[in-house]
């Protein structure tokens, strides 16, 4: 499991180094519940805008540990979003799609262990409350895969450097 964190931190944080993301780089802690038997989880967040894809675009990466009766589950995601800005506001509402990966195991004493990843899809939305270099946001998002599952999320991540 620690070298599963390691990779991924190591490639979020890779991604959000590439030319193509600036600026705001936002890190932090999650909390999501999810609509199965998986239920509640915690995790951390980097998210950052990326203008080469175009005003308004952005990645945002998960790493999620839910905490299920009776086997471990965990999940990664890789998303894109698009922020819709209103005028004179500080609430912004965006969309996302992207990749989820989740595994699940189970240990089943005696009988030996078992486990499976899936490769999924995520859509969805959410809001952001940009209160400048604090901005939480909400969401959910529906995965599309063999756990195909609705993930309601709440992020707090802070500003950790810019361009």
């Amino acid at each position: 499991m620690k070298k599963l964190v390691s990779a991924f931190a190591a490639a979020a944080f890779l991604a959000v180094g590439a030319s193509g993301v600036s600026a705001q780089v936002q890190v932090g802690p999650t909390l999501a519940l999810s609509s199965d038997d998986v239920g509640f989880g915690i995790g951390a967040t980097v998210s950052a805008q990326a203008p080469a894809l175009g005003e308004g675009f952005g990645f945002l990466g998960e790493f999620l540990l839910f905490f299920p009766d009776g086997f471990d589950f965990f999940e990664i995601n890789g998303n894109v979003t698009y922020a819709f800005p209103l005028e004179d506001s500080s609430l912004m509402p965006f969309a996302l799609a992207g990749l989820n990966i989740s595994r699940v195991s189970v240990d089943v004493g005696g009988f030996g262990s078992g486990s499976s990843t899936d490769i999924g899809l995520n859509l969805g939305g959410g809001v952001t409350f940009d209160l400048d270099s604090f901005r939480p946001s909400v969401g959910a998002r529906f995965a599309i895969s063999d756990f195909n599952r609705v993930v309601v999320f709440a992020t707090l991540p802070f500003e950790v450097g810019s361009n």
